[in-house]
């Protein structure tokens, strides 16, 4: 999508050096810097506060959100698989199994020890495939941020939603859904984002992105964390 490479090339473009160190947020950050999508001039700074975060790594100015968590069942983990410190290029999380019975795990971003901030992460499972949804905070109504999720030996594997590919579902009504564009402007630069809200049940975002040509996952922009073993 022209509109993320350009959204990227600018960002990339300011951030100094002591910027892009492995940044870190709560999942009222994240929730927060969806909201600023809405409101003119604000998408770039949010965007860029949290550009390495670990769930909008790819997901700038052209997000997927749904009303409703996705997947159709609650996924069992394995606490002694999960728990643990993983690491990529820009940092590191510390993830724990809170509630492993019910898929809930809590992620600990270990950049800034004297503020340690963390956020709550749901897996669920679906006919197939697995999916995490970020849990909004307690009594917030705000959308999930979803996407794939896999975990195989000692890689945990984050897939993000396509923009194109929803918004194209939506226009063909295979789901129900609603799609905002805004028009952002920063300095001389004037773009638009386009924000896709799925407002149809589980089960058929499940069957249609299961069950179709595989295409609404950003497969060639994962985000990959490995496990420290001792």
């Amino acid at each position: 999508m022209k509109t993320v490479e350009l959204l990227r090339s600018q960002m990339t473009f300011r951030l100094d050096k002591s910027e892009t160190t492995f940044l870190s947020a709560t999942s009222r950050d994240l929730q927060e810097a969806f909201n600023l999508r809405r409101e003119p001039g604000a998408f770039c700074s949010g965007a860029k506060r949290l550009l390495l975060i670990l769930v909008l790594a790819v997901l700038m100015g052209c997000p997927v959100v749904s009303k409703n968590m996705v997947g159709l069942q609650e996924f069992k983990l394995d606490a002694q698989k999960i728990d643990g410190t993983w690491i990529n290029d820009e940092g590191a999380i510390l993830i724990k199994a809170i509630d492993p019975e019910k898929g809930i795990i809590k992620i600990i971003f270990l950049e800034d020890r004297d503020k340690i901030e963390t956020l709550m992460m749901k897996i669920m499972k679906g006919n197939s495939w697995l999916y995490f949804n970020i849990l909004p905070e307690k009594d917030s109504k705000d959308d999930y941020i979803w996407g794939r999720f896999q975990l195989k030996d000692n890689k945990l594997i984050f897939w993000h939603p396509s923009n194109e590919a929803f918004t194209k579902a939506i226009k063909d009504r295979k789901i129900k859904g609603t799609i905002e564009k805004k028009k952002q402007e920063n300095g001389k630069l004037s773009f638009d984002t386009s924000t896709v809200i799925l407002t149809d049940s589980a089960k058929n975002i499940v069957n249609l992105i299961e069950s179709s040509d595989k295409s609404f996952f950003l497969w060639d922009e994962p985000v990959v964390f490995i496990k420290l073993t001792k």
